[in-house]
């Protein structure tokens, strides 16, 4: 076990991964249009890979640590009910995703706040989900992995719940309430950044 830092694209706000080994996590690339909008509405569609997909470690919350910049991490929604999307205002860069309800030990690390020489402990690709959403041009996105997808997730929130490692802190506190309000987009903000 290590720990791994990540930052956002200016450093302001910044944090370990802490004791990860390879059960800590499974890395994925997401090509969901709900990924895309979110990186175009943050202005930094830069981040997506050239098809348009999200490099995303799935962990659990109790392995990330922010050490530096907490008060510039902001929310994002979608929509009212839609995944919360955490993300650096200072530079706006997404930092992580996590379900809107803490009942759920889950959270997303996106991969490029890792430096790419530190990457090699969050493993290899595991799935392409949502591959019906890439965009751009260059090699076919084959789609794999998605049910060990949603089997990992399930697994890790079980091993954290008996292990006692259930927090959800840096996300949401004691009482389940989010650490900070998201900002919801319109309908219109939302359709103006969706990619084509």
């Amino acid at each position: 076990m290590g720990d791994i830092p990540f930052s956002c694209t200016c450093g302001t706000v910044n944090g370990r991964l802490v004791d990860i080994d390879r059960k800590a996590g499974s890395r994925i690339t997401c090509y969901c249009k709900d990924c895309q909008t979110a990186a175009h509405a943050l202005g930094r569609s830069d981040l997506l890979n050239a098809r348009g997909g999200s490099d995303i470690y799935q962990t659990t919350p109790a392995h990330i640590r922010i050490d530096e910049g907490a008060t510039h991490v902001a929310c994002l929604r979608l929509s009212p009910k839609g995944l919360m999307r955490w993300y650096a205002e200072c530079c706006n860069t997404p930092l992580f995703n996590t379900l809107p309800s803490p009942k759920l030990c889950f959270s997303g690390v996106l991969v490029h706040t890792v430096a790419e020489e530190a990457r090699d402990p969050l493993g290899p690709l595991t799935a392409e989900t949502f591959t019906e959403g890439a965009t751009g041009e260059g090699p076919p996105v084959r789609k794999y992995g998605f049910a060990r997808t949603g089997f990992n997730i399930m697994r890790r929130h079980l091993r954290a719940k008996l292990g006692r490692a259930a927090t959800m802190a840096p996300f949401f506190d004691a009482d389940g309430a989010a650490t900070c309000t998201p900002r919801v987009l319109t309908l219109e903000e939302r359709n103006a950044a969706c990619p084509d």
